[in-house]
């Protein structure tokens, strides 16, 4: 008898999409307001990207683009080249990613451990819009290598028809239509065009918002350097489609990242700085939102992908974002009791300590053989 909705999957591919709705009761200004977090961590491969490089593989084997031994070649700030490279081998493909040396070293692991290729490009500096460089590079290489082809995430139809087809339907069924707005980061503009495609076509009334970072320019503005990957750009992406799309919000980093914070210490979800461009305007739209309205926000990825910058005390204080860290104050009995231990609270100190077996001695605690043996020889 059956007794859930678990369902087996015969490849990666099945495994893709039909990620859940999450309800947030924290994020919301307007008690009648709901608040839905499309959780897109929950794809195999950790993002929103997986259904992009499933969406772009199966139109280019269509197309008669990619064969046996084909090398993919893409331009990505990580996640569509983990999505590319988790799908490729049961194809036979090979995946080579062009990026930029900021790329954090979790999106680096990943890469690797599904055995794709990183081309990095020269020293750049922090919170530069790498993406048209990274674009050509892997235009050079496509024409350059034998069986090299490169899929262009930015100007590949796929891209956004992959959301018309999934994401946006998703959402739908889920909450049986009931929908006033959608909200998305946007960068290569397939996730929001897509999903605002499948949305005008249900129902025009529904709204769909853009946000991006303070410095990208897809909604206007001046150009500027920013620290939210995967995340706006310095230019217009050719799927983009103005038509389904309502309005676009600009976001700092400052905001985004605190969102970020404040998210994980409210829901306990860690998500990445994408996911904070999306939970800030959340936040100040169902401020604004009339009562019943129902918001939906896309969450890209989640926050362990950038625990070596969002959540990583010394980038944050580095980027002056230093007031997001956990610093133990004085006079808070945890850290007072803490500290006359001789541990740390939050922050691992450059200094030893006191010596372990005065600390057990405290506590009562036996000594372990082995570890009375290590203090003895290095004393």
């Amino acid at each position: 008898m059956k007794t859930s909705n678990l369902r087996i999957v015969r490849s990666l591919r099945e495994a893709i999409g039909r990620t859940p709705l999450y309800r947030t009761k924290y994020l919301s200004k307007n008690p009648s307001v709901e608040i839905y977090l499309k959780l897109e961590f929950l794809n195999p491969g950790g993002s929103i990207k997986d259904r992009t490089a499933l969406g772009m593989i199966d139109q280019a084997e269509q197309d008669g683009r990619l064969r046996s031994n084909s090398r993919i070649i893409e331009s990505s700030s990580g996640n569509t080249a983990i999505g590319l490279a988790m799908l490729a081998k049961s194809s036979g493909y090979h995946v080579t990613a062009v990026c930029d040396r900021h790329l954090p070293a979790t999106k680096r692991a990943r890469l690797s451990a599904f055995g794709a290729d990183t081309v990095f490009l020269p020293d750049t500096p922090p919170g530069m819009d790498t993406v048209e460089l990274r674009i050509a590079i892997a235009k050079h290489l496509a024409d350059a290598i034998p069986d090299g082809v490169s899929l262009g995430q930015y100007s590949d139809p796929a891209n956004p028809a992959i959301h018309r087809k999934t994401t946006g339907p998703e959402i739908l069924d889920a909450l049986d239509g009931r929908v006033t707005a959608v909200i998305a980061a946007v960068g290569t503009c397939g996730t929001i065009s897509g999903i605002g495609q499948a949305m005008k076509a249900y129902n025009p009334a529904i709204r769909i918002i853009g946000v991006e970072p303070i410095g990208s320019i897809i909604f206007g503005g001046e150009d500027a350097m920013y620290h939210i990957q995967g995340g706006g750009l310095s230019f217009i992406p050719s799927i983009l489609d103005r038509s389904v799309i309502d309005s676009g919000i600009k976001v700092s980093d400052a905001s985004a990242i605190s969102a970020v914070h404040l998210f994980g210490k409210s829901d306990g979800i860690m998500v990445g700085g994408t996911g904070g461009l999306v939970l800030k305007a959340l936040a100040d739209l169902s401020e604004q939102s009339p009562d019943a309205s129902v918001l939906v926000g896309i969450i890209p990825d989640a926050g362990d992908r950038y625990l070596d910058t969002l959540f990583d005390s010394d980038w944050l204080r580095r980027h002056h974002f230093s007031d997001l860290t956990l610093m133990p104050t004085s006079g808070d009995p945890l850290n007072d009791t803490v500290t006359d231990l001789g541990c740390s609270l939050n922050e691992i100190p450059s200094t030893r300590g006191p010596a372990l077996d005065d600390l057990c001695s405290r506590l009562s605690v036996r000594v372990p053989a082995v570890v009375g043996k290590f203090l003895s020889a290095s004393a």
